[in-house]
């Protein structure tokens, strides 16, 4: 599963890069509504699937002691960040690798249960490979506001394909038997790709432009994740 899952999170990743160019450049949409529709995509996955899939295999106790746990994580790696970066466009970069790290701290503990093997019904396989065409779209929309180079925003795909794949190899040579630990892995997955989802992406970008419209943006990513999982 490994090799495979490392293409497959590529290819996601590739693909929710030429969703945003296809959007950004043929459908001229302003970036901050892609965003909203990126959070909408995200928080689709989340509270449709991966969170309540968590709290159906794993004690509600432990998922939601991974949820506190990657909120507090996120929150000072966001404090961190950002008071660390003055200027607009530095601040943007600054986002872009808040969004690696992110993405990164997510893999850890869906690569890690990956290798467990405890995906019996290959759920959480599905999921960590789709939820990572909304992730490619959004770096490539963070990526349109930097400076930073096109060779970066390849580096920083092939980084996330090799980290889950290294942190499900991880899962599968060293096992956790602990269904508590497990559970909270869960809870640290989902809080961290909703930190972003929320406070990252859809906050800020609602501060710009029309509050319907992000909103509006926002209710169809969840409905395009829901309608998705439906098919998927």
């Amino acid at each position: 599963m490994g090799v495979s899952l490392c293409f497959s999170v590529f290819f996601s990743l590739l693909t929710g890069v030429g969703i945003s160019i296809f959007i950004s450049k043929w459908l001229k949409v302003k970036i901050d509504y892609i965003l909203s529709l990126c959070s909408g995509v995200l928080c689709g996955v989340l509270f449709l699937e991966l969170i309540p899939h968590s709290f159906s295999e794993y004690k509600p106790g432990s998922v939601f002691l991974g949820i506190i746990v990657g909120l507090l994580l996120m929150m000072i790696i966001d404090k961190f960040m950002h008071n660390n970066s003055h200027h607009g466009g530095l601040d943007k970069t600054a986002s872009f690798y808040f969004l690696i790290l992110a993405i990164t701290l997510h893999n850890l503990p869906s690569g890690l249960a990956l290798g467990n093997h405890v995906d019996h019904d290959g759920h959480l396989f599905h999921l960590v490979v789709f939820h990572h065409i909304p992730e490619g779209m959004t770096l490539m929309m963070i990526y349109f506001a930097t400076s930073l180079k096109l060779r970066h925003l390849f580096v920083s795909l092939v980084f996330l394909s090799l980290s889950l794949y290294g942190f499900t190899l991880i899962g599968s040579v060293f096992p956790i038997r602990n269904g508590h630990f497990l559970g909270v892995l869960l809870g640290v997955a989902s809080s961290t790709i909703g930190y972003v989802a929320i406070f990252e992406l859809f906050l800020p970008s609602l501060k710009k432009g029309y509050h319907s419209l992000h909103w509006l943006s926002l209710l169809t990513g969840i409905f395009i994740a829901g309608l998705l999982l439906i098919i998927g």
